[in-house]
């Protein structure tokens, strides 16, 4: 069994994104780290979890959802999660 390496798992992560885009084109709107606030909506953790994971501040989480739930036309964490189950 061979090793991945750093573009490997580049190249991985590329596909990964483009199959998700086919399934979810809405999220191309959504900045970087507002993809990255939005992962971490999809798991258990609190706004405060999420700030601490992403080093920045629990404002500039909330500042991120509120984005992220316009850009998505949604108005909660619930109707993401519902959205987003199969995620």
């Amino acid at each position: 069994m061979s090793m991945l390496n750093y573009f490997d798992y580049l190249a991985l992560a590329e596909n990964e994104y483009k199959r998700l885009l086919q399934e979810y084109p809405e999220l191309e709107t959504l900045s970087k780290r507002e993809l990255e606030v939005f992962a971490q909506l999809l798991t258990d953790k609190t706004q405060a979890e999420i700030a601490e994971e992403l080093f920045i501040t629990h404002s500039s989480v909330h500042f991120h959802c509120k984005n992220i739930y316009k850009k998505l036309n949604i108005n909660s964490r619930k109707q993401l999660l519902i959205r987003y189950k199969d995620f």
